[in-house]
């Protein structure tokens, strides 16, 4: 492959990346020009080529085609965090995990920037907070599972058991298979329950919900942390931040991650009391 031809895909992947929206062949076009001097046959010779290389894809919705990345193949979704489908094998560096996802109709494979918002927290609450660290047997509830995605990325990165709550029977047996996948039967386990009728107290809860669910579920999530435990928060729109912060705050709820993409937010929340 040519120079020219290399920066032609790379500033494809580039536009796609940077773009808030979902962007149509036309529009991505469109930006491209405005990017580098590239002829249309050149544009569509190369979109072509990374279609065939499944680095993108078409989807296709109300009637309108657009151009997305692809996740029918190894993703990575945070610094050690990789989403694969479970019959690829990536190449792992260093300290990389492979979280194994069968796609189906549950939400959360790594599509959404809020899935690999709430696994950016997750990773940060681990490696910065520490809150593994010296602890035996710490635990994590991820509430509305979806695919188990979080769950599994969270045991993989060091959390020792994990419960997903789903009212959605899709949900709860995608996440059962996804967790035997990856060998985590024993340690992962979902119920059919709202997240309130869930008692004790755990080192991690994860949220990947809309604003009106975490402001409801705000009570509940302060109450059932561990002293030096985290909630990662995502599902969060830009311009809600500061409301949800301020409303975890009042719980002595302090932020002390926080992260943007495509207009949505994720965040880390801890106690005050955490050094």
């Amino acid at each position: 492959m040519t120079l020219f031809k290399e920066t032609i895909h790379r500033k494809i992947l580039e536009t796609i990346e940077d773009h808030a929206n979902k962007i149509t062949s036309r529009d991505l076009e469109k930006k491209l020009v405005q990017r580098i001097s590239v002829g249309r046959r050149e544009f569509q010779a190369a979109l072509k080529a990374l279609i065939a290389e499944g680095e993108l894809v078409y989807t296709y919705l109300y009637g309108c085609t657009f151009i997305e990345k692809s996740f029918n193949r190894p993703v990575r979704v945070g610094s050690r965090v990789i989403l694969t489908p479970p019959e690829r094998h990536p190449v792992l560096n260093g300290s990389d995990i492979a979280v194994r996802l069968r796609q189906g109709a549950s939400f959360g494979c790594g599509q959404h920037p809020t899935t690999r918002l709430a696994i950016q927290g997750i990773e940060y609450a681990l490696k910065t907070l520490r809150i593994c660290d010296g602890i035996p047997n710490t635990t994590l509830l991820d509430i509305g599972t979806g695919s188990g995605v979080l769950a599994i990325s969270a045991l993989k990165l060091g959390i020792h058991r994990a419960m997903g709550t789903d009212m959605d029977p899709c949900a709860i047996a995608e996440a059962g298979e996804n967790a035997q996948i990856n060998g985590l039967s024993q340690r992962f386990t979902v119920r059919d329950a709202p997240a309130e009728e869930i008692g004790g107290r755990f080192h991690l809860i994860a949220a990947n919900l809309r604003y009106p669910t975490l402001a409801r579920l705000s009570p509940y999530i302060a109450s059932h942390i561990h002293g030096k435990g985290a909630a990662v928060l995502s599902g969060i729109r830009e311009e809600e931040t500061e409301e949800v912060k301020r409303i975890y705050a009042g719980l002595n709820l302090k932020c002390r991650w926080e992260a943007t993409e495509d207009g949505w937010a994720g965040l880390v929340l801890s106690k005050r009391s955490l050094s």
